[in-house]
């Protein structure tokens, strides 16, 4: 390890345990690094912190008391071996995704499970299990390299299966270390919707190339179809580009694929709204600071009204309400924002404003 490894790895580790300990000194052992550290506060509250903080990051390391406080000895090169549950998960939603879909849209048949595993044989749920699970994938890959290359330490993500019409309640992942700075904040919380975004995007138009306008009396009960009245105005633009405006009394018959990024979208928008734990709280604390709390209760004032032509947005301002709109400061607030995370962060404001969904649809199928 040369001087600027050292200084590289010294200044991602002391970004792990800043908020926790005082750093008193950093040697090297080896190709190991020793930290002398002071407690900020509660010993076991504190080194218990530290130590998942570790284990989640991939670290390999020893703790030992010492008279001043705590010795680390860390490698710094952390290992990015997948858990089991993680995997374990990801594998429960993707039979949930492939399979859930498909049953919903068989339920009005005396045999839904027969027809069901029909429609499966035959290919149906493949092209959105695949869309679907790339946008979630991406987003939350996104989320997790931005925060490796900041340093901060996060799970892998963990996908969620559901029993409900797309299979899923999307993935997460947990953050176990503070953000230093707003940079960071912004970078981190942009990179995940922006990431997806594009890739729904893509299944978007892919679909939509071969979807197309049809009478509701036409449509059976394994179809999926949109209408455009409450649609995104990137859902209306890209619908107008590719089909021309939507006749009257007709809707828009549509692919697993354009269902699947219909769905990625609306995702992406919901991740952006201004509540202090989800992206768009990220991002807006990251651009405004404090004025992120009004935007955060205008937003939730709309989210309560929208909630009356689509409950969905009663949940979400639910959510808002139980885990906080209000964004917490970073450790280093007054640093200054660099260029490029002003440009993530506006470009995530402007897919918000795109792809938000004023009345989205309960369920696609008819």
């Amino acid at each position: 390890m040369d001087n600027s490894e050292f200084d590289r790895h010294t200044r991602t580790v002391s970004g792990l345990v800043i908020d926790l300990f005082e750093i008193n000194a950093v040697y090297r052992q080896n190709d190991d690094l020793v930290f002398s550290l002071a407690y900020r506060a509660a010993p076991m509250r504190s080194r218990d912190a530290l130590a998942e903080r570790l284990k989640t990051g991939g670290y390999r390391y020893e703790m030992n008391r010492s008279e001043d406080g705590l010795l680390l000895r860390i490698n710094p090169n952390p290992s990015l071996k997948i858990p089991p549950l993680n995997i374990i998960m990801f594998l429960i939603t993707l039979v949930t995704v492939y399979f859930v879909p498909v049953l919903f849209r068989n339920l009005a048949y005396a045999h839904p499970i027969d027809e069901t595993l029909k429609d499966l044989s035959h290919g149906a749920g493949v092209q959105f299990t695949v869309a679907l699970l790339s946008i979630l994938l991406v987003h939350e890959m996104g989320h997790f390299v931005a925060s490796r290359r900041r340093h901060i330490v996060t799970s892998w993500p963990y996908f969620i299966p559901a029993p409900n019409i797309i299979g899923s309640f999307g993935a997460v992942i947990k953050s176990k270390s503070p953000f230093l700075n707003r940079r960071d904040l912004i970078e981190v919380g942009a990179a995940g919707p922006i990431a997806g975004w594009i890739v729904a995007i893509g299944w978007l138009v892919y679909g939509l190339i071969h979807s197309g306008y049809t009478a509701p009396s036409g449509l059976t009960p394994k179809d999926m179809a949109i209408s455009l009245d409450g649609e995104s105005i990137l859902m209306q633009l890209s619908t107008w580009l590719m089909h021309g405006p939507e006749p009257a009394g007709q809707i828009l018959r549509v692919t697993e694929a354009a269902w699947a990024g219909w769905v990625g979208v609306l995702v992406t928008a919901i991740n952006m709204l201004p509540i202090g734990q989800l992206d768009g709280g990220h991002v807006l604390y990251g651009l405004f600071r404090r004025r992120q709390h009004y935007l955060g209760l205008i937003g939730m004032a709309a989210l309560l009204a929208l909630g009356y032509f689509s409950p969905m947005w009663w949940f979400f301002a639910a959510f808002g309400l139980i885990f906080g709109i209000k964004h917490p400061p970073t450790l280093q607030d007054d640093r200054p924002l660099s260029r490029a995370s002003r440009v993530m962060g506006y470009t995530a404001i402007v897919i918000l404003i795109l792809s938000f969904t004023p009345m989205p649809f309960p369920s696609p199928f008819h």
